[in-house]
């Protein structure tokens, strides 16, 4: 394969991948310098260490959560990354939380952010949907399994915090209360949540 071949055949995957990975060309036979070549050219763009997209991408919400899909294939995003989805919270590009396995190896990523959290057993595969965004499929967890994160890691990312979004998702009516039940008991905060439910469905 020439030159122009290779580089034909990276701009097709980036447009197929929406995010490329130089471990995608390994199976083309094609080394990562030409990602470079290209990227020179402005016919490819970087966004942070190991990943590439078309020269028009810019960062966006939507983007982000496709960059650490592709760059965290094993984790889900979480916690107020997936509120910012789930349409709770205003989307922060710049850092995204992402939940992985407990006994996962930490991935690193400078953009965006991470915000990692390790979550293990039925508490880390339940709830995830998956969704096709900017040509990636990004798992994230469902709103009402994410409300039962927030209060589990309240203690990390503040109580009132996990307060707020349960507040705002019981008032828009968006929240399953039998699968919220589930997964407050699947993460063990049941008891902490219960009071709040209450007083908020009350209110």
């Amino acid at each position: 394969m020439d030159e122009q071949s290779k580089s034909e055949r990276i701009l097709t995957l980036v447009h197929q991948l929406g995010v490329l990975r130089p471990k995608d060309l390994a199976p083309h036979g094609i080394q990562a310098e030409y990602l470079r070549r290209l990227c020179d050219k402005g016919l490819l763009k970087k966004l942070g260490r190991g990943s590439y997209v078309a020269p028009e991408r810019r960062l966006s919400p939507n983007l982000a959560l496709a960059l650490v899909a592709r760059a965290v294939p094993g984790g889900v995003i979480c916690l107020q990354s997936a509120l910012g989805f789930h349409g709770l919270l205003p989307p922060n590009p710049r850092e995204v939380s992402v939940a992985i396995e407990r006994r996962a190896a930490k991935p690193r990523l400078d953009m965006p952010a991470l915000r990692v959290v390790r979550l293990g057993d039925a508490a880390f595969t339940e709830g995830v949907e998956t969704h096709l965004l900017d040509g990636v499929e990004v798992r994230l967890y469902s709103l009402e399994k994410t409300l039962a994160d927030m209060f589990k890691f309240r203690n990390k990312i503040g109580p009132h915090n996990a307060v707020d979004a349960l507040r705002s998702a019981l008032a828009q009516h968006r929240v399953d209360r039998t699968r919220l039940r589930h997964y407050a008991h699947l993460c063990r905060v049941e008891r902490v949540m219960r009071p709040y439910v209450d007083a908020l469905m009350q209110g």
